[in-house]
């Protein structure tokens, strides 16, 4: 039982790493990805997330934002995985997220990567990494209260 708790505590975490741009033509905010429409929330996307992804240039929360075409794909230990809707060589639109992250493993990349040169600054990397589901749900719970009226 104590070993199907200590599985059972593991969850995918994602960490970004991207880069930030300038206005003009080629803006691209500093989360250019949408899940169903929305600004991606790192905090909640999860292996099990499902959705429609898509890479926006302009504000993501505004009906101006235009969808950019992008491949998406994973890597295992530095190796490129083609399989399904994972491919460093199709270009879409959108994706719905599932069917790449059901292929995921601990470890993996997930990448995000515009399919014109001119909007490589929106790529974006996301490593899958464990962590403890205890230590997010137990630990703000034992931080320590600041002090105040609690308002």
């Amino acid at each position: 039982m104590m070993h199907l708790f200590a599985t059972l505590s593991v969850v995918l975490a994602f960490s970004t790493t991207h880069t930030f741009s300038k206005g003009g033509e080629n803006y691209f905010y500093g989360n250019p990805l949408v899940l169903n429409g929305k600004p991606l929330d790192y905090q909640t996307f999860w292996k099990g997330s499902k959705g429609v992804l898509a890479l926006v240039k302009g504000n993501p929360t505004s009906s101006d934002a235009t969808k950019v075409p992008f491949k998406i794909y994973l890597k295992h230990d530095g190796q490129v995985i083609n399989k399904g809707l994972s491919s460093d060589s199709r270009e879409l639109y959108e994706v719905e997220i599932a069917h790449i992250l059901a292929l995921a493993r601990f470890g993996d990349q997930l990448i995000i990567e515009p399919a014109r040169e001119m909007d490589a600054k929106a790529k974006r990397v996301i490593n899958l990494t464990k962590i403890d589901l205890m230590y997010m749900i137990f630990s703000p719970m034992f931080a320590k209260q600041k002090g105040g009226d609690g308002c």
